[in-house]
């Protein structure tokens, strides 16, 4: 059964998202995992439950 998962910024008016998906066999919470690993590297942080891009990231 596919699964995927999305995420989208949180910035204000910000267009930005991604979405990952997968075909066989992969749990909601591991491909959730994942998608989050990848996008950390891409620059994305999480703060309080909120993700954001690159371009708003909250200052620190």
């Amino acid at each position: 059964m596919p699964t995927s998962h999305q995420i989208t910024c949180a910035g204000e008016d910000c267009p930005e998202w991604s979405i990952r998906t997968a075909v066989y066999g992969t749990h909601p919470e591991w491909l959730a995992a994942e998608h989050r690993e990848l996008l950390a590297a891409d620059g994305w942080v999480d703060v309080e439950g909120r993700d954001y891009c690159p371009d708003c990231k909250p200052a620190a």
